[in-house]
């Protein structure tokens, strides 16, 4: 049977991702959309041989099933269910572990200011110089109080960019497309980069 093309596309990305040291382990997750169904990684596979039984199918909404083969989907689905719902032209969710985005999260406050840099255009700001940040959510072993927390606080007007973090976590980006929700996912990396090496210099 030929292997659908989202799920062709997650191991690919979650390849390259591990290769860059975004997934290390069995860290993070990736999903795409498909009409009402998401596709999906399962948890606790390792993300650099990911195999076609790793890429589960789940409902968009309600509990997601095990797979017949025993796995179960991401504990963070219900994370990108969330934001699924609050963005509803999303085709993507991405979500990895960095040690720039557990570093930066450090910050005190909900939001990360991000500083007036060019590639914010890429990340659908129009002008640098306008103030923006990247709100932060505080982890929490019950991962779905985190996704509940996400809908109240980014159920008002479209949040400025397509990305937020969770404290001592790591990075969630999504998209209208898979490949405008890597860009997201590399300018936000990008930025969390500058702001820690901008604190390194005398």
């Amino acid at each position: 049977m030929l292997e659908p093309l989202p799920s062709r596309q997650i191991r690919g990305l979650a390849r390259t991702f591990y290769r860059r040291g975004w997934m290390e382990g069995t860290a993070g997750n990736l999903s795409i959309r498909q009409g009402d169904t998401l596709y999906i990684t399962a948890s606790g596979r390792p993300k650099g041989t990911l195999s076609r039984e790793d890429i589960l199918t789940i409902p968009l909404n309600g509990a997601p099933p095990v797979s017949s083969g025993g796995r179960s989907p991401s504990a963070e689905t219900s994370i990108h269910q969330a934001i699924y719902r609050l963005a509803p032209d999303t085709a993507a969710v991405l979500h990895i572990h960095t040690i720039e985005s557990a570093l930066v999260s450090e910050r005190l406050g909900p939001d990360l200011p991000l500083p007036p840099l060019e590639v914010l255009k890429g990340l659908g700001i129009p002008d640098p110089c306008v103030p923006t940040s990247i709100p932060i959510f505080e982890n929490d072993l019950t991962v779905s109080d985190i996704a509940k927390k996400i809908t109240s606080r980014l159920s008002g007007p479209p949040s400025p960019v397509p990305v937020l973090l969770i404290r001592h976590h790591g990075t969630t980006a999504w998209g209208k497309s898979l490949e405008e929700a890597v860009r997201h996912l590399e300018l936000a990396e990008y930025c969390f980069r500058f702001i820690l090496g901008r604190e390194r210099l005398p």
